[in-house]
């Protein structure tokens, strides 16, 4: 019910708007054409702006013209309105995609840390399975499988900062790497565990 409502306030609104345009911009185009013919011609036209104003500039034969400055001013108001939303609307996509480049950028320096330390841990958690299995030790399959998801989740991180912001399937938003990160863990996850 609210939705209607506003819907209803935003089309008087506009309806209003376009109105105070039309007839604003045709009596102010009107004088000012009027205005320029009477000051400007060698040989006047017959109006008498001191005595009969009104009756000399809104006379029956001016309406037409009148009408199409109206619609002149309501063209240009609209065009204008319609040029408004498509800027607004390039520049959210600007700062979105300024947005997305600064995130990527953070992801990248973040993962380029993070890698160098997980992967040194990793890389000795590893090393020591290898040994214990080459001695004839027995290795937990729990510390196998979980260095293998770091190392998998790691792989994940690292193709989303360097490989996916460069292919055509770049995300859009925050929320979009998010879910192609999500969606790559619990992949990993899934895949260890199944």
């Amino acid at each position: 019910m609210g939705f209607i409502n506003r819907k209803t306030v935003d089309i008087v609104l506009d309806l209003g708007k376009a109105g105070a345009v039309f007839i604003s911009g045709s009596i102010i185009i009107h004088l000012l054409v009027m205005s320029i013919d009477y000051y400007l011609l060698f040989k006047p036209l017959d109006l008498e702006l001191d005595k009969n104003f009104e009756e000399s500039i809104f006379s029956a034969p001016m309406i037409p013209m009148m009408v199409a400055y109206g619609i002149l001013s309501l063209v240009i108001f609209l065009l204008w309105r319609r040029k408004k939303k498509a800027m607004l609307l390039a520049y959210e996509k600007e700062m979105q995609n300024e947005k997305i480049e600064a995130v990527f950028k953070s992801m990248q320096r973040i993962t380029g840390i993070l890698a160098e330390h997980i992967a040194f841990y990793n890389a000795e958690i590893m090393s020591w399975v290898e040994s214990r299995k080459t001695n004839g030790g027995q290795v937990s399959e729990k510390v196998e499988k979980s260095s293998r998801k770091i190392a998998h989740s790691l792989q994940s991180l690292s193709r989303i900062s360097f490989i996916i912001p460069y292919t055509e399937n770049r995300p859009k938003n925050v929320g979009d790497i998010e879910k192609i990160l999500q969606a790559k863990l619990s992949g990993i996850t899934e895949l260890q565990d199944g």
